[in-house]
């Protein structure tokens, strides 16, 4: 069975057809009358980040804390709006430790283990980069 369609894509209007296959209760026949566009300009790819945004958020720290230490890195490019970290403060899973803005939402980035802030990387007004380390924990 063939189903016509308009769409619209970037402003641009396309009539397409589209064929059911693996139908074998209707027979399948090909349209003469409805035209198939094709946009010029080709679809951008989107490549996978390195690594999903649930695995950047926590990674062990390269050196100084050993496997004890945690970072918290920045899941998205944005800007600080707040911190509320302190070098010193005990913290527990779910505690926020800043407000991150990005694509004019605000997130918070919160930890996800318990333990001892061991140093914050930002500062409130700081642009920041995906990935960049944001506040390290000493896990307890």
């Amino acid at each position: 069975m063939v189903k016509n369609y308009r769409i619209h894509v970037n402003g641009k209007q396309y009539d397409v057809a589209v064929e059911e296959l693996g139908s074998e209760t209707s027979p399948v026949t090909k349209p003469t009358s409805v035209p198939v566009q094709t946009p010029t300009t080709p679809t951008p790819v989107v490549q996978p980040t390195s690594k999903p945004v649930a695995e950047q958020k926590k990674e062990t720290a390269p050196a100084g804390g050993g496997a004890n230490q945690v970072s918290i890195v920045a899941p998205m490019a944005g800007l600080v709006i707040d911190v509320f970290a302190k070098v010193g403060q005990s913290v527990n899973p779910g505690d926020k430790l800043l407000i991150l803005e990005a694509m004019k939402m605000e997130n918070d980035i919160v930890s996800d283990t318990s333990g001892i802030i061991n140093s914050v990387e930002t500062s409130k007004g700081d642009n920041v980069e995906t990935g960049q380390v944001l506040v390290t924990i000493i896990k307890s």
